[in-house]
């Protein structure tokens, strides 16, 4: 996008696989604007990920249309344990960009040169645009 130069029109909101606060911080490195974290947020309300959503009934009431199914969740409860969850990867992300020296996320955006690759293979790391570890 920065050959094209529309990298300033547009936003790029990646979504998939984001478990800890680490997976945010590499996925703004590499560019990104935003992250969804849709899955994450539902564990930490209480799913236990039994891949029922789709049938409208949700063994947990998180994730359901039936009003005799989402009596089961406690809005309170499932609110405290999500503000929990982001609070404690705020508290992640500041620490891991005060280790690089950095003071705010935005300024994380798309320096690359603050990752490194472990375990990948040369393409993988010229593809992502980053050294390996100890390069």
């Amino acid at each position: 996008m920065r050959k094209e130069r529309i990298r300033n029109k547009c936003s790029i909101i990646v979504a998939g696989g984001f478990r800890n606060a680490a997976d945010i911080i590499k996925a703004i490195a590499l560019g990104a604007d935003a992250v969804y974290i849709g899955t994450a947020a539902l564990v930490a309300m209480g799913c236990i990920l039994c891949q029922k959503c789709y049938t409208r009934i949700c063994n947990w009431g998180i994730f359901t249309t039936e009003p005799w199914l989402s009596k089961r969740i406690n809005p309170d409860i499932a609110t405290k344990r999500f503000t929990n969850m982001l609070r404690g990867w705020s508290l992640e992300i500041k620490e891991m960009l005060s280790g690089m020296g950095i003071n705010a996320i935005e300024s994380l955006r798309g320096n690359r040169h603050h990752l490194r690759g472990v375990k990948l293979n040369k393409w993988e790391l010229d593809v992502l645009g980053i050294k390996g570890a100890g390069e």
